[in-house]
């Protein structure tokens, strides 16, 4: 690789002639740096389109008016000499106050573009957070393409695009990131370049310890008198002794005879997370379908789609005889594969592909759910989750996926201004 550099009315422009035409590369890198301004990005390709010179690979940033401004041309299909197009560069740069780096490059020394594996990494953290995340970067050997930072809402968001072409492992790199973040306290996302392009249309959240700030079945139980037992049937299926649906009617049995009326107080004292309101008033607005798919129960889950004017619920239906629980759970059980199947089936219904699908969830039982979407958010969640989630997010920043789907203070402030 060969560079030059120039800056605006260089004595030395002059000599690029003789050493472009001695070199036998025939591809030009021109780095584009100095202030920013309207009309840059205008005025270069022009003269590029006047030399028939074609652009294999561009790239611009912009910081506190700062440019950077990359382009690849290939010198074999210019019409004209190669010097030529050269000075008409660094004039217009000149004019401009602005400095030109050119690097000449054999065609077996450039990347393909389309052969790079792109990531977009976002997180929530400040300079220590960058550090630790850039050091795991280096150490898996992922490269770094841009960076850039966006605050709104209350907080700031770093991401950075990243080419993990030369990693020898993804899941060892998605590990120690997700690793690394639970040790910060940072929430974060990682997300394929091709998923994180895609418009979002359909958002599924989980219900328990999520969308509400409480475990139902545990406020049910201490109401019925019997919340050791239904939280020691709940460690044994945490510890894998049996499975989610076994554990589930062995504890709905326990809550028999719970009155009606305690559970229309239960469902009025149910408590929202923090933000879940607004989150969802602005996603209805921006035309996303929002739903619940949950483990938990038929009876708070159609209360809470009713009062967020939510578009779909799944959940457990729990049998009521002579205004009491029956002790038993009616229909097919929502556990972890019937959760899994609802989201295929509804990209399938909906025709909206699984990368436009978002799901949040916290639990052990939401693991192959998260597996199917192209953004799949751990929320407060279990460590576990974290081999397969694409995020992580902390307590009461639900907020945060206001950032993650792109959306901007402005899409806000107009959403929640609007009347209902």
């Amino acid at each position: 690789m060969i560079v030059y550099t120039f800056h605006p009315l260089s004595p030395h422009t002059k000599s690029l002639k003789g050493a472009v035409q001695m070199s036998e590369k025939t591809l030009l890198m021109v780095t584009v740096s100095g202030p920013d301004r309207p009309g840059i990005t205008a005025t270069l390709t022009r003269v590029l389109a006047e030399h028939r010179a074609e652009i294999v690979d561009i790239e611009q940033a912009s910081l506190q008016n700062l440019l950077g401004l990359y382009f690849l041309i290939d010198l074999d299909r210019l019409e004209g000499s190669q010097d030529s197009v050269i000075k008409d560069l660094l004039f217009e740069a000149s004019q401009m106050n602005l400095t030109l780096q050119f690097k000449l490059f054999a065609p077996e020394e450039v990347r393909p573009v389309n052969q790079r594996n792109l990531f977009v990494l976002t997180h929530f953290g400040g300079t220590g957070a960058m550090a630790a995340l850039s050091k795991i970067l280096t150490e898996e050997k992922v490269n770094i393409e841009t960076i850039s930072t966006a605050d709104h809402h209350g907080a700031r968001s770093m991401e950075m695009v990243l080419n993990a072409n030369g990693t020898p492992s993804l899941g060892r790199l998605r590990k120690r990131i997700m690793h690394e973040s639970r040790k910060l306290g940072v929430d974060l996302a990682l997300q394929k370049m091709e998923a994180y392009r895609k418009n979002k249309r359909l958002i599924f959240f989980d219900m328990d310890s999520t969308l509400i700030d409480m475990e139902i079945i545990d406020e049910m139980a201490r109401r019925a008198g019997v919340f050791r037992e239904v939280s020691r049937i709940t460690e044994k299926a945490m510890r894998g002794d049996f499975d989610f649906e076994e554990s589930l009617r062995q504890r709905v049995a326990l809550l028999k005879g719970l009155r009606v009326e305690a559970l229309a107080a239960l469902r009025d004292e149910m408590r929202l997370s923090a933000g879940v309101e607004e989150l969802v008033r602005t996603l209805k607005w921006l035309g996303y379908k929002l739903g619940i798919v949950t483990g938990g129960f038929d009876y708070f889950a159609n209360h809470l789609k009713d009062m967020l004017g939510l578009d779909f619920v799944h959940a457990n239906c729990l049998e009521i005889k002579d205004g009491a629980l029956s002790g038993k759970v009616s229909g097919e059980i929502v556990d972890a594969f019937r959760k899994a199947h609802i989201v295929n089936q509804a990209s399938c219904d909906l025709g909206i592909l699984l990368d436009q699908i978002v799901v949040v969830g916290d639990g052990a039982n939401d693991e192959l759910m998260l597996g199917q979407a192209g953004l799949s958010i751990a929320y407060n969640a279990k460590k576990a989750l974290d081999r397969v989630a694409s995020a992580t997010l902390g307590k009461t920043r639900l907020s945060h996926i206001f950032h993650l789907l792109g959306i901007t203070e402005e899409d806000i402030s107009e959403a929640l201004s609007c009347k209902t």
